[in-house]
């Protein structure tokens, strides 16, 4: 009788191993079949894979300038950014931007000053995090920029005594006025939620042109806040929104043999 106990518990055990057996054996296909369901390409190759893939959009806008324009009366400016992510390692960046500021000051010769233009930029950046998230990263990268404004300023004239000129207040206007500059950035972004970023950086400015202009550059589109120095550093606050293209594939491409 004991004998039989035994048996049947051993007959038992074994059924509940060749169950869990089997169990695994289905876990191992269902993993293999995720492997197997990734997206091909014409040549059999997972998307993504290849050295020039274009797996995603990115479009969004700096906050500073938008805060700015709220809290200061004098200004105001935005900018609409957009950059192209090449399989998370390469981004192609584009940024076009407005900017109307005025200033007021008793404390000078110069009464009034209003700078009215738009900038753009654009250039490469390359992300140093590729393989640790899709998109969170840190970049390096150089862009170039554009920016072409008109400015105005009213000013207070003593007057000229030879020509019993007496004191009075003037205008002078200056139209499209044209800079240029380089920019060597670094940003760092910061997965928010579902393909919602946050990018901060900064960008050491360097102008290729400095214009002569009857009028001190005060502000220059892009730019911003200018000393009529020719470099200078600038800060970004960027919300940005992904939009995926094609899935972002982090394995080594195969090489061929």
């Amino acid at each position: 009788m004991c004998l039989f106990n035994i048996e049947g518990f051993a007959q038992t055990l074994d059924d509940d191993i060749d169950a869990a057996d089997q169990a695994a054996d289905s876990a191992l296909v269902e993993q293999d079949t995720t492997v197997i369901d990734w997206p091909l390409n014409k040549k059999g190759q997972p998307k993504g894979s290849g050295y020039f893939v274009l797996s995603g959009i990115r479009l969004g806008t700096d906050l500073r300038p938008l805060v700015t324009s709220l809290t200061d009366e004098g200004m105001t400016a935005y900018t609409f950014y957009g950059d192209v992510m090449i399989r998370n390692m390469w981004y192609i960046t584009a940024e076009y931007g407005y900017m109307d500021r005025t200033r007021s000051s008793v404390e000078t010769n110069v009464f009034n000053y209003q700078s009215v233009g738009n900038f753009y930029r654009f250039g490469i950046e390359y992300n140093l995090m590729r393989r640790a998230s899709v998109d969170s990263g840190l970049s390096i990268g150089l862009k170039y920029a554009n920016s072409r404004f008109d400015q105005s300023a009213d000013y207070y004239s003593t007057g000229n005594g030879y020509w019993d000129e007496g004191a009075t207040l003037k205008s002078l206007t200056e139209k499209n006025v044209n800079v240029d500059w380089f920019e060597f950035v670094v940003s760092l972004r910061l997965a928010l939620w579902k393909g919602l970023t946050a990018d901060f950086g900064f960008a050491y400015n360097i102008k290729k042109d400095f214009p002569d202009t009857a009028i001190t550059k005060n502000d220059i589109p892009g730019w911003y806040f200018n000393k009529d120095d020719r470099s200078r550093l600038n800060f970004q606050y960027r919300l940005l929104y992904r939009i995926p293209l094609f899935p972002i594939y982090t394995q080594e491409r195969p090489r061929r043999r």
